[in-house]
């Protein structure tokens, strides 16, 4: 009997799981350089346990959001809006995942990768899918949280305890997720407003939204500096993420010259590009550096 598995990977969107990995792999890595050797077990139990977290709560954001799933162009086709996939099969994949992501996290891991994860699935499901999302302005700032989880859970799955490292990952990623979603809302804008999401630059001007960007991106590529200065072992690396970070940051202070649509997708593709590049430069630096050493 053929299975139609396309609806459940729209359901728990394996894009945005897949995306999620990478951070949460630099994070891992960035911790071994200065601590412990690789352990594959555990590597893998903390990629399972994320991902399947990240799935129970995206299937708990599609149930959530189905009404204006509805409306929105590029969400009418998701299988709780289409009938694909039935609300109770929802609810029980949305359980499961949960229990079992948690189990793998906080008993096959550690506790405290279990609690950082813990804190971004309740700050993405109840705060920011519940009651910020349709509420506030401030929906982006709370979901930035949630956003930044996933390199947090990697670090300490390793380290199994929280320093300056943990800081300044949290606070690149937090507002990398900013600057990410002001471009979105932009690049999306009547997607947004005929779903009536009060998005933060739908209510600013365009010259406010490219201000509030750069200061976003701004703290970012200090926070930057000081996590390559403290754990990157090759300069090169250093030099290399910090001139793709002001390559952003340059990109987002010149004058608009084209449609704010247009504007909004350029800055989106930037800001995937540096979190891609900053990810990977974070492995290439510890698979170097192991290699070297073992020369």
């Amino acid at each position: 009997m053929y299975c139609n598995f396309r609806p459940f990977l729209r359901l728990i969107k394996h894009g945005i799981i897949l995306g999620n990995l990478i951070p949460v792999i630099a994070g891992y890595l960035l911790a071994l350089n200065s601590t412990e050797a690789f352990q594959f077990s555990r590597f893998i139990a903390t990629l399972l346990g994320i991902s399947v977290v990240i799935a129970s709560a995206t299937i708990a954001n599609n149930i959530i959001d189905r009404d204006i799933d509805r409306i929105m162009a590029r969400t009418q086709n998701r299988p709780l809006v289409n009938g694909d996939i039935s609300l109770t099969t929802a609810l029980i994949l949305a359980i499961l995942a949960a229990i079992i992501g948690f189990y793998l996290l906080f008993f096959q891991v550690n506790a405290l990768a279990g609690i950082f994860a813990l804190i971004g699935f309740i700050d993405y499901i109840l705060f920011y899918s519940l009651i910020f999302k349709r509420n506030s302005t401030f929906s982006i700032l709370v979901g930035s949280i949630s956003g930044a989880v996933p390199p947090l859970v990697g670090y300490v799955a390793v380290t199994e305890q929280i320093d300056l490292n943990v800081l300044y990952l949290f606070i690149i990623f937090a507002t990398w997720q900013v600057a990410h979603s002001y471009a979105i809302t932009l690049y999306r804008k009547e997607d947004y407003q005929s779903a009536k999401i009060p998005m933060a630059p739908l209510f600013l001007s365009l010259k406010r939204t490219q201000r509030e960007m750069a200061l976003y991106v701004g703290a970012m590529t200090i926070a930057i500096l000081f996590l390559t200065l403290k754990s990157f072992h090759l300069h090169g690396m250093q030099l290399l993420i910090i001139a793709i970070t002001l390559y952003w940051l340059v990109d987002i202070l010149r004058p608009i010259q084209m449609e704010e649509s247009l504007w909004g997708r350029r800055q989106f593709l930037n800001s995937l590009l540096l979190i891609m590049a900053f990810c990977f430069t974070i492995m290439i630096d510890y698979l170097l550096t192991h290699l070297i050493d073992h020369l």
